[in-house]
């Protein structure tokens, strides 16, 4: 709540309003945590693919053996290896690419929620007026669009 505190909003503003503006704010941050590792994982994914393509496309050139020779761990294990760590970095980039829907979802329905109940957050008058730039605000600085659902 110290944090807000910090922010240049227009003044007065509820408590409830404050707190539904941070938790907005926590959302948002955490949306963009998720989608940063989603593209992370997403780029060593399709570098070990590309990686583990070229090497078994290497060793089959390269070896008159049959293919699934190619694949024992024996004869090739950093070919194995490599191909179980993609099959590895495919889980953890589904399991956070799930994650991001989530954190999208739980964050588009807490700013529709704010959209729906603007009324009843700014209920003052000179609440209502300086409602335009507490959206103004949030667009500018956190990305978060009030403006229309």
């Amino acid at each position: 709540m110290d944090a807000l505190k910090q922010w240049n909003l227009p003044q007065p503003q509820s408590d409830v309003t404050l707190v539904l503006l941070n938790e907005l704010v926590e959302r948002k941050m955490e949306e963009k945590q998720y989608k940063a590792k989603s593209q992370f994982y997403s780029y060593v994914f399709m570098l070990l693919l590309v990686g583990s393509g070229g090497l078994i496309v290497y060793q089959l050139q390269v070896s008159t053996s049959i293919l699934w020779e190619v694949f024992s761990f024996s004869r090739a294990p950093f070919i194995v290896i490599l191909i179980m760590l993609t099959g590895f970095v495919y889980y953890l980039l589904r399991r956070v690419t799930k994650k991001l829907k989530k954190a999208e979802d739980e964050l588009d329905s807490l700013r529709l929620e704010v959209i729906d109940r603007s009324e009843e957050l700014w209920k003052n008058e000179s609440q209502w007026e300086k409602r335009h730039d507490v959206f103004t605000y949030m667009k500018d600085n956190f990305d978060i669009n009030l403006f229309y659902k």
